[in-house]
């Protein structure tokens, strides 16, 4: 055998054992990663699950809620907002027959203030959506409104609008409509 610089060593070799000892590292290494990712995962199925069950419980709340205040002839209401469709031309351009309005219930009816559009009931019972053209305020202090449909050919309407028959206020016309 030669001996020297150029000489050839022996080579190293992995035992049987030690590339045992190799895999079983990996295993361990990716068992504890594979934990992580299942927990992860499992947590993730599970919120995703309540989720899911919360939406469905506010949904068919809102849909009783819906129910039940149809059946006693009042508008639907889901946490103080409404929404109306627009039936007549009286609000046309602003609001064309078919438009779906979001409407909210005013805190305080008596301080509206001109230009506003309100959801109110006319004296014969009948939901109207027209915009204050003038707020009235008598010698005692009482508010009340005049009310128009923004079509040109509409004529203010004759009775005046009282605080207490307003249902709501215009605070969004829905896009697609």
């Amino acid at each position: 055998m030669e001996e020297g610089p150029g000489a050839m060593q022996d080579p190293k070799y992995t035992t049987p054992e030690q590339i045992e000892a190799m895999r079983q590292a990996i295993f361990r290494a990716k068992g504890r990663r594979g934990r992580r990712k299942k927990e992860r995962s499992r947590l993730a199925r599970v919120t995703g699950r309540v989720f899911f069950s919360i939406v469905i419980v506010l949904m068919l709340a809102a849909l009783v809620s819906i129910q039940v205040a149809k059946s006693r002839g009042k508008t639907p209401d889901l946490l103080g907002y409404q929404l109306y469709m627009i039936e007549s031309g009286s609000m046309e351009p602003t609001l064309p027959v078919g438009a779906v309005i979001l409407s909210r219930k005013p805190k305080d009816a008596s301080r509206l203030k001109e230009n506003e559009i309100v959801t109110f009931r006319n004296e014969s019972g009948l939901t109207i959506t027209h915009r204050i053209i003038e707020v009235i305020v008598a010698d005692d202090g009482t508010v009340s409104y005049r009310t128009k449909g923004d079509n040109p050919i509409s004529s203010p309407d004759l009775e005046l609008l009282t605080p207490d028959r307003v249902i709501a206020v215009l605070l969004w016309k829905m896009p697609f409509t």
